[in-house]
């Protein structure tokens, strides 16, 4: 009997240890996200990834000091109605200006900020990130937007911009008695200020008195310090300062850190102090960083400068007072820089049997860190020019707008599923005043005289178009020849009348024959420049003026413009100058009647320090014209139409850059290559311009058009078709 009762109390204490037992890991559950395995919800036409995370965590014991978001664990925490749930940062990144404004002259109103997070909050997003201090009517319409829809409000990750002319310079974080350390704590200092609600600056661009007057802070999710650092930069300064490798702040520290690195938990730690004693409130931060100077090494590598140096920022801590907390943020692109398209083991990786070298990239870099990662910019152009290419056929431009929706979806779903905290797309708007890398020397120096230049992959990142025009553009070539009724022919002959119009974009032609073009060739012969070519060689044709470019419609797959060797601007660049192709002194003369190809420089030749292999320089055929119905509005609409053409009438569009045109508000264009000794503008009047068709007109007379030029540039907003596809597949990611 006694046995039996000593058996009972046993048992007894046993249930109950277990029960407490499971009571403390319920309770460790609630206080600490715990990973699960990851799972895969389908929903209708649209595969949805969720990973399985704790959805909620436990109040900090933060005193006084407000919080409004955590990174902790892998993700963000944000305090909707007094409980911490996990939230996802799905948003876009947000430039300054609008088309005709340049970065010193932010002309962008409430109304139109206003109607941007109305469209951003329907695509379905909710975050935007911004590099730097954004005028008043930003955070004013941003705070408006939040109290008006509570329940889906739009967070803020905002970025303090550092000062660029000082970093090239003065080449050293701690140059000049720390000159760069001391504006960069200023503009902390100052964008602190504003996003309290409590800044008045001189001015900003060309608003005076710039008052801020709205708290926005509980709508911020996190900061973000820093901008793409030039590795050069961070090279310089742990060269010069070798001493510097620790910082003990009050809520950052950092110990067997880089010079650069005890830098940036300065500068950090400096946010956070200030904010802290200053209004009691805390975000989380982060410092940003890119593919060039990530923390891995990338044996596949072909150019050096692409991975010289490292910044951990692993090496950066916060203390027990800090708890809002860290996280890491990287720019992060599948055709840039060159290791994601040959390292063996991204290009090797498959997901579904599909090669996703972005996928093993995102893997990569996330195991290395133990904070929260979130990309802080991915994504890919609408240009018509292309800058880089992916092996993944993810290209820095040449990307229709459904593609562009495809693969960026794409991308936000391999973050997601990579266990990322969130992702930035790059961006919301395009930007007529960016400049890229294959194109800036074709076109005007200064941002005033910039235009809407298709060819550039940089201005045509956005999911929302600004197109030509203050309603819609001047016409489409889709077959309608209704927007050219009222025009003058400006040029006629037997078989082809012309019609010329021109915009902030593009040369357009119309045409009307009475030859079938299913089953002809017809040729356009344009000069710009005054010199060029009286004859093509290759067809046997002469011309009344001399041509520069050579139009030919010949079916939807073989229409091409070329243009007159010694105006061949890509000749010039990479054959004549950087001497990357050898020169052809035929190609040179003048009048020689030889038309190029007209191409466009893509990269530079790779040796792959893996295998030795040498993979020649790339470019592709940027002056073969695609067929297509240009216009929006239309069903069958494709965006990088460049011509639409019926069996008696057609409507070509060229991009002014493609015809060497430098500034056609100014009606400036590039001049004689090998008399000015480079790439020179040229003030020019007018046009000539002639048609015929082969086999049936051998010398084809031309007509003088006069350029018109403009003042001031229009321009509208356009949802892209990717912001469609985007808003169908982020309400599914989450």
């Amino acid at each position: 009997m006694e046995n039996i009762t000593r058996t009972k109390k046993i048992l007894y204490l046993t249930v109950i240890s277990v029960l407490i037992l499971l009571s403390i890991l319920l309770g460790l559950r609630f206080f600490y996200p715990v990973r699960e395995k990851e799972s895969v919800l389908t929903t209708t036409g649209t595969t949805a990834v969720t990973t399985a995370f704790s959805q909620t965590i436990a109040d900090a014991d933060s005193g006084s000091i407000q919080l409004n978001s955590r990174a902790q664990g892998d993700y963000f925490y944000i305090k909707t109605g007094g409980i911490w749930q996990r939230t996802f940062l799905k948003g876009v990144n947000m430039g300054l200006s609008l088309p005709v404004s340049s970065l010193d002259h932010v002309e962008i109103s409430y109304d139109v900020y206003l109607d941007w997070f109305y469209d951003i909050s329907r695509m379905n997003a909710n975050t935007i990130k911004v590099f730097t201090i954004m005028n008043p009517d930003f955070y004013n319409a941003l705070y408006d937007f939040n109290e008006k829809n509570p329940r889906n409000p739009l967070y803020l990750l905002q970025g303090v911009w550092i000062n660029e002319n000082d970093m090239n310079n003065i080449g050293d974080a701690f140059g000049e008695n720390s000159r760069i350390l001391n504006h960069f704590k200023k503009s902390i200092k100052e964008i602190v200020d504003i996003v309290n609600g409590n800044k008045t600056l001189a001015a900003y661009g060309t608003v005076p008195q710039a008052s801020y007057k709205k708290d926005i802070t509980k709508y911020i999710a996190g900061w973000i310090l820093g901008l793409e650092w030039d590795p050069r930069f961070i090279i310089n300064t742990n060269k010069n300062n070798p001493d510097k490798t620790e910082y003990d702040g009050c809520f950052l520290k950092t110990s067997n850190g880089s010079p650069f690195e005890v830098f940036l938990c300065e500068a950090g730690d400096y946010l956070i102090r200030y904010e802290t004693e200053t209004y009691q409130k805390q975000q989380p931060l982060a410092f940003l960083n890119w593919s060039t100077t990530d923390p891995l090494e990338h044996s596949a590598e072909p150019f050096p400068e692409e991975d010289s140096v490292s910044l951990n920022t692993e090496t950066i801590h916060s203390t027990a007072g800090f708890y809002a907390g860290l996280f890491a943020a990287y720019d992060m692109y599948p055709y840039y820089p060159e290791f994601i398209n040959y390292q063996p083991d991204y290009i090797t990786y498959t997901e579904n049997g599909i090669p996703n070298p972005y996928k093993a990239y995102l893997k990569d870099i996330k195991k290395f860190h133990t904070v929260p990662v979130l990309v802080a910019e991915f994504g890919v152009p609408t240009s018509r020019g292309r800058a880089h290419e992916s092996v993944m056929g993810y290209h820095q431009g040449f990307l229709e707008e459904k593609e562009q929706g495809d693969m960026v979806l794409s991308m936000m779903k391999d973050i997601q599923s990579a266990n990322y905290a969130g992702g930035m797309i790059f961006t919301w708007q395009d930007e007529w005043f960016k400049q890229t890398w294959n194109v800036y020397q074709y076109t005007a120096p200064s941002i005033a005289q910039r235009f809407s230049n298709v060819q550039s992959a940089e201005q045509c990142y956005g999911i929302a178009a600004y197109d030509p025009g203050t309603v819609k553009s001047v016409c489409y070539p889709d077959g309608d020849l209704s927007e050219w009724r009222n025009e003058k022919a400006v040029f006629e002959s037997e078989h082809v009348t012309l019609y010329i119009k021109t915009d902030e974009r593009y040369f357009y032609i119309a045409g009307k024959t009475k030859i079938d073009l299913n089953t002809n060739k017809l040729v356009i012969p344009l000069g710009t420049s005054g010199r060029g070519n009286k004859t093509d060689g290759s067809n046997g044709l002469s011309f009344e003026k001399p041509a520069d470019f050579l139009i030919t419609l010949d079916g939807q797959c073989n229409t091409n413009i070329k243009v007159d060797a010694a105006y061949d601007v890509f000749y010039y660049t990479y054959h004549v100058t950087k001497g990357v192709f050898p020169r052809n002194p035929s190609l040179e003369k003048q009048n020689s009647g030889i038309f190029n190809v007209i191409n466009m420089f893509t990269s530079n030749e790779l040796v792959l320090p893996l295998t030795g292999k040498t993979i020649p320089p790339r470019f592709i055929e940027t002056g073969a014209l695609t067929y297509g119905n240009g216009n929006p509005e239309r069903e069958n609409y494709e965006s990088l139409s460049d011509f639409f053409y019926t069996s008696d009438s057609f409507e070509i569009r060229i991009p002014w850059n493609l015809i060497n045109v430098l500034d056609p508000a100014d009606k400036k264009i590039i001049g004689d290559l090998y008399q000015n000794k480079g790439i020179k503008p040229t003030a020019k009047e007018d046009f000539y311009i002639g048609g015929g068709i082969l086999g049936l007109d051998k010398s084809i007379k031309m007509s003088k058009y006069n350029i018109s030029g403009y003042d001031t540039a229009t321009f509208h907003k356009r949802l892209k078709q990717s912001y469609g596809i985007l808003k169908d597949g982020l309400k599914n990611i989450n």
